[in-house]
C-alpha cells in the first residue's frame, strides 16, 4: 500500500492524514517513509511535543517546554535550522497522550516526537511511536519500563531512570539508617521506584519494613505518615510524585515528625520545595537528581540565567531535560541529515554527547545513547539541603548542593537486567 506508486501519487500531507483516519498502526510503513520521523530534509524540522500542560503536572511540563524552546534557539544559530514546535496536552491520561502525539504525527507533520511527565503517559505514547516507527524521547518520565520491557527501536529516554536515581542514594540511605518505610505513589513511576529503592537497600543489607501505595493524587497523606511513624523505621523514603511531595511534607512537618526519622527521596525536583517555607524544605536529608541549580559550571549558571529571565517557573532539572531533548533530537536529524526514523535511531544509537549540553549537564559528563536499551547513560548527584541561612532566592532559588557525582555507567543496570530486548 505504501510503495512508489502510492508516494509518486498524493503528498506527504494526503498520506499523513490517511494514516491519521485509519488508525496508524496499520500504515507504519508509511510514516516511517512520509510521516513523522520521514526522508525530509534536516534543515526544516517541526517537533511535536506532547506534555502535561495542564492539571497537577503543569508546572513540570511547562517547564520542560520552556527548556526546549532555549535549545531551539541555540540550535537555529548554531546549525542554520529552522525549527517549529507543535505542542499537544497528556492531560495526565494515557490515551489522550497517543491521541495527541498522533494528531501531531499526521495532521501537523512532526518530523520527531517529545514530551511527557507522567510514566504511564510516556509508556504508552513509547507504544504508539515503536509500533508507527516515530522517533520519541519520554522527555520527563523516570520509569524503568521505557528503557525496560516497554522499551523499543524508536523510543530513546532523556531521563535517568528510576533504578539510576535509586542506585544513586542507595548507599548513602544504608550509611544513615538500617531500617526504612517507603510511602510511594501508586501508578507506574512510584511502582518501579519502590521496586528499585527496595532492590538497592536490601542489597545494602538494609531492611525495608514496610511500604505504602499512596494514591495519587491525593490530599491527605496523614494514615501513611501515621503507619511509617509506628513501623518502628529509621528511616523514611518518600517516592511521591510531584507536588504531592510538598503536601507530604507540609503533613509530615505539621505531625511533628521531621528531626525524628533520616528523610530521603529518590528523584529531587527543586521546585516541589519551593511552595515550603525554608525550614520545610531543609529537612531533606538525601536525594537523588539529574540535573539541579547546584550544578557549579559556567555553562550551568548561564543557563540558569537564561531560564530565570525566560520562564515563569526558576531554574531546575525539567528546564534541563527539555533542553536536551530538543538538543539530541534535532542533532541526530542533522547528522544523519534526515528526518527517517531509521537513519536517526542509527544517528543516535552508541552516540556520545560532545554538544554544549555536556557543560551545562556538568563538564565532563561521560554521556552517551546506549545502544541496547535507548537509555542515555549519564551522571546523577546527590543532594541534600542547605543550611537554612545559605539558601539563595536571588537571581534565582538554589535551595540544595551537591553532595557526590555518580558515573553513568555506576549507577544504570546491565541492559541484561533490565528486561529490554529490541
Amino acid at each position: 500500500m505504501c510503495g512508489n506508486h502510492i508516494r509518486e501519487a498524493v503528498d506527504r500531507r494526503t498520506v499523513l492524514r490517511a494514516a491519521g483516519a485509519a488508525g496508524v498502526t496499520g500504515l507504519a510503513g508509511c510514516l516511517s517513509s512520509l510521516g513523522g520521523g520521514g526522508e525530509g530534509s534536516a534543515n526544516e524540522l517541526t517537533v511535536g511535543y506532547t506534555t502535561s500542560l495542564s492539571g497537577p503536572f503543569s508546572v513540570f511540563g511547562q517547564s520542560a517546554l520552556d527548556g526546549a524552546m532555549l535549545a531551539v534557539e541555540d540550535l537555529e544559530s548554531e546549525l542554520d535550522v529552522s525549527i517549529s514546535v507543535e505542542t499537544g496536552d497528556t492531560q495526565l491520561d494515557p490515551s489522550t497522550g497517543v491521541s495527541r502525539m498522533q494528531q501531531l504525527v499526521t495532521e501537523d507533520e512532526a518530523d520527531f516526537t517529545m514530551g511527557a511527565v507522567s510514566s504511564s503517559a510516556a509508556q504508552a505514547m513509547a507504544s504508539w511511536a515503536n509500533e508507527n516507527e516515530v522517533i520519541y524521547f519520554p522527555t520527563g518520565a523516570h520509569g524503568d519500563g521505557l528503557t525496560g520491557d516497554a522499551c523499543g527501536p524508536y523510543s530513546f529516554r532523556p531521563s535517568a531512570s528510576n533504578s539510576m536515581l535509586a542506585a544513586t542514594i542507595g548507599a548513602e540511605m544504608a550509611e544513615r539508617a538500617d531500617s526504612w518505610y517507603l510511602l510511594f505513589s501508586d501508578y507506574a513511576w512510584g511502582q518501579t521506584a519502590q521496586e528499585a529503592v527496595t532492590r538497592i537497600l536490601e542489597e545494602q543489607g538494609k531492611e525495608v519494613v514496610g511500604t505504602s501505595p499512596t494514591p495519587f493524587p491525593a490530599d491527605d497523606y496523614s494514615p501513611y505518615l501515621n503507619e511509617a511513624d509506628n513501623s518502628g523505621a529509621e528511616g523514611i523514603g518518600m517516592l511521591i510524585a510531584g507536588l504531592d511531595l510538598r503536601k507530604a511534607t507540609n503533613q509530615l512537618v505539621s505531625q511533628g515528625m521531621q528531626g525524628n526519622y533520616t528523610l530521603a527521596m529518590h528523584q529531587l525536583e527543586d521546585a516541589v520545595f519551593w511552595g515550603l517555607d525554608r525550614d520545610s524544605a531543609g529537612i531533606l536529608d538525601t536525594a537523588g537528581q539529574v540535573w539541579g541549580p547546584a550544578v557549579d559550571t559556567t555553562a550551568a549558571q548561564e543557563f540558569c540565567e537564561r531560564v530565570a529571565e525566560t520562564s515563569e517557573t526558576d531554574p531546575y532539572v525539567r528546564h534541563f531535560l527539555g533542553y536536551l531533548s530538543m538538543d539530541q533530537a534535532v542533532r541526530a536529524a542533522v547528522r544523519a541529515d534526515s528526518t527517517n526514523a531509521d537513519e536517526m535511531r542509527s544517528a543516535l544509537e552508541g552516540h556520545e554527547v560532545s554538544s554544549g549540553v555536556t557543560d551545562i549537564k556538568g563538564g565532563d559528563s561521560g554521556m552517551y545513547w546506549r545502544a541496547g536499551d535507548h537509555q542515555l547513560i549519564q551522571p546523577t548527584y546527590s543532594v541534600e539541603a542547605l543550611p537554612v541561612d545559605q539558601m539563595q532566592d536571588d537571581p534565582y532559588k538554589r535551595w540544595f548542593q551537591t553532595v557526590n557525582t555518580f558515573a553513568g555507567d555506576d549507577v544504570a543496570r546491565p541492559v541484561s537486567e533490565t528486561g529490554c530486548s529490541m
